[in-house]
């Protein structure tokens, strides 16, 4: 089977939203020699793309979503030896976090797997966290960019005081909001540098574009 083949079976096991088949194609595509990266940007990340693609235009629910993430996990989880310790595979690194006061993370956790993915190296704090710790883990790892998701409008004030923090320690990481509490009006207000809209594809791409690795 040729590498285009094997890449396009862990496509197709991501889109049917199977574990064990896209456990399968992984490990046969690492037996045959593809390169590590490849099977994550070529084919996990391609899977879980067309996912969420149709996903937008309302051809599958979230539920679809998760599971094909799941799967992504499974198949990642198989190549994840295989990159340890080369950082400069990565592109680009991302510090990612709910801020204080918001408990959710389904939307985060889905856009931290397509930026692995995609290429980021993903460092993700959680939920509940605190405006400070965002910027002091941007300043330890040296992130290109801050991410954070919000549902609950009542905690913007963290969200901007991240903003705020960021400019008066003069980081280099620029800032990337999203979640159905935000809008690119919020950006501005708030002084982030981009919003990445309530989806992982579109946060994603906004993502690449905002750190210069956008097509």
């Amino acid at each position: 089977m040729s590498e285009k083949e094997l890449l396009g079976r862990i496509r197709q096991a991501i889109v049917s939203m199977s574990v064990s088949e896209t456990e399968a194609a992984t490990r046969e595509a690492l037996q045959a020699g593809v390169d590590p990266l490849r099977i994550i940007t070529s084919g996990l990340a391609a899977g879980l793309t067309e996912v969420g693609d149709m996903w937008i235009r309302r051809e599958r629910f979230i539920s679809h979503v998760l599971m094909a993430a799941k799967a992504l996990n499974a198949g990642q989880a198989l190549v994840e030896q295989k990159l340890a310790g080369k950082e400069g595979h990565y592109k680009a690194t991302v510090v990612l976090g709910t801020p204080k006061g918001d408990l959710h993370d389904i939307g985060k956790n889905l856009v931290g797997m397509m930026m692995r993915a995609g290429g980021f190296k993903v460092y993700d704090l959680g939920v509940d966290v605190e405006p400070r710790m965002f910027i002091d883990k941007a300043r330890e790892v040296n992130a290109d960019l801050i991410g954070m998701s919000l549902i609950m409008s009542i905690c913007l004030d963290k969200m901007e005081e991240v903003c705020k923090l960021a400019k008066a320690a003069g980081i280099k990481a620029k800032i990337l909001i999203g979640g159905p509490a935000t809008s690119e009006k919020v950006a501005l207000r708030i002084g982030a540098d981009a919003y990445g809209g309530f989806d992982a594809p579109t946060a994603v791409h906004a993502a690449k574009k905002l750190v210069g690795l956008a097509a």
